[in-house]
């Protein structure tokens, strides 16, 4: 669920929300007659799951572009907003710093590349290559497996420094290993809750959020060395 502030959305949006909402007059209104119109639409029509007041009002105005609707349908008429394909026509793989601890990354399969593959190597099973290097030598290297139907990956990295790189590499069935893209390194970066633990040890809030970035969503935290670093802290100084 993406959640949107009311006041981040354009005249436009809003007025297009208004007419999925049979506003007729919504292209004459001012963005301030749009928001409160709308507000007012979602009061009247509130069930049990939406009651509790102003907080929950927004809530259901603001996760109409995902949920509210159900399908998504509708989104791709809004202004400025256009689907994407299923498939691109290039091979590529991109990742992104999460936090101290982890990387996403993301990639595609040519159509073309993928059939070449197996013409000319029969079957073949995806793996990602994940190196981390420092002034130009590799530190740590390792190997992931992962379906050929899978897209996206969170990747674990134990290290605070250097450059990460991920490899996504194709182990066919005549026993050839080949490269089929790299991404661009990152730059790995230490925890900070490890570099401000006096700081963050005398604000619970501040405790939470950087906690928060390494738990799951179910709540749990993550196993990583950044964790136990931390927890060995916490037992050590009585942070909490």
């Amino acid at each position: 669920m993406v959640l949107i502030k009311i006041e981040s959305l354009s005249q436009k949006e809003l007025e297009h929300i208004a007419v999925q909402e049979g506003v007729s007059d919504a292209a004459s209104m001012t963005r301030e007659e749009l928001i409160e119109t709308l507000k007012d639409i979602y009061e009247d029509e509130r069930d049990d799951e939406y009651s509790g007041g102003e907080d929950n009002i927004q809530r259901r105005f603001v996760t109409w572009l995902t949920d509210y609707r159900g399908d998504g349908s509708e989104i791709t008429s809004l202004p400025g907003v256009e689907e994407l394909p299923e498939l691109y026509a290039e091979t590529s793989i991109h990742v992104l710093m999460k936090n101290a601890t982890w990387l996403y990354c993301y990639w595609s399969i040519a159509p073309l590349e993928a059939e070449k593959l197996s013409q000319e190597h029969g079957s073949f099973s995806l793996l990602l290559h994940v190196s981390v290097s420092e002034n130009g030598q590799t530190i740590d290297s390792y190997d992931i497996s992962i379906g050929n139907d899978d897209v996206e990956w969170n990747i674990n990295v134990n290290s605070s420094r250097g450059e990460a790189r991920v490899d996504l590499v194709a182990e066919c069935a005549d026993g050839k290993r080949i490269t089929l893209c790299h991404s661009r390194p990152v730059t790995l970066v230490s925890c900070y809750w490890l570099n401000h633990r006096d700081e963050i040890s005398s604000n619970e809030g501040l405790l939470k959020r950087e906690l928060g970035l390494l738990t799951n969503r179910e709540g749990s935290l993550l196993v990583s060395e950044t964790v136990k670093n931390i927890a060995q802290i916490i037992r050590e100084e009585g942070v909490i």
